[in-house]
C-alpha cells in the first residue's frame, strides 16, 4: 500500500461534473493498493496517516495530528501509485492490485477510517 498524503484547507473531488466527495481542514490521500495487501497493511497505512503529526500547532511547529485537530478525511484511489517507468515507454502497472480486488479493499480502508475519525 502507498499513499501520497497533502494537508488542505478544503478538496473535493467531482466525476462527471458532480462533486462526490469533499471535505474542509484535513487530509487528501491518494491510496495505491498493491497486489496481496491485506487486512494488516490497511490497519498500519491508517493508523500511520491519521497519526502523523504535520499540522501546526504553534508557528512553525508541527506537533498535531489529523485526530488531534479534528480534522477531515478524503481517500482517492490511485493506481497509478504503483506505476513503474523504468523500461520503456510505457507504464507497467503489475504490482497494482487488481481493480475488482482493489475496491474491496480501498472501501474497507475508507470504512475502518471512517470509525477510528468519528470516535
Amino acid at each position: 500500500m502507498r499513499a501520497v498524503i497533502q494537508r488542505v484547507k478544503q478538496a473535493s473531488v467531482t466525476v462527471d461534473g458532480k462533486i462526490v466527495g469533499e471535505i474542509g481542514r484535513g487530509l487528501l490521500v491518494l491510496l495505491g493498493i498493491r497486489k496481496n495487501d491485506t487486512e494488516k497493511d490497511i490497519d498500519w497505512m491508517l493508523e500511520k496517516i491519521i497519526n502523523l503529526r504535520i499540522f501546526e500547532k504553534e508557528k512553525g511547529k508541527f506537533d498535531e495530528s489529523l485526530l488531534d485537530i479534528d480534522g477531515e478525511f478524503l481517500v482517492v484511489s490511485q493506481f497509478t501509485l504503483y506505476g513503474d517507468c523504468s523500461k520503456g515507454r510505457r507504464p507497467s502497472f503489475s504490482d497494482a492490485m487488481p481493480a475488482r480486488d482493489a475496491e474491496t479493499i480501498f472501501l474497507r480502508f475508507v470504512e475502518k477510517a471512517q470509525r477510528k475519525i468519528r470516535k
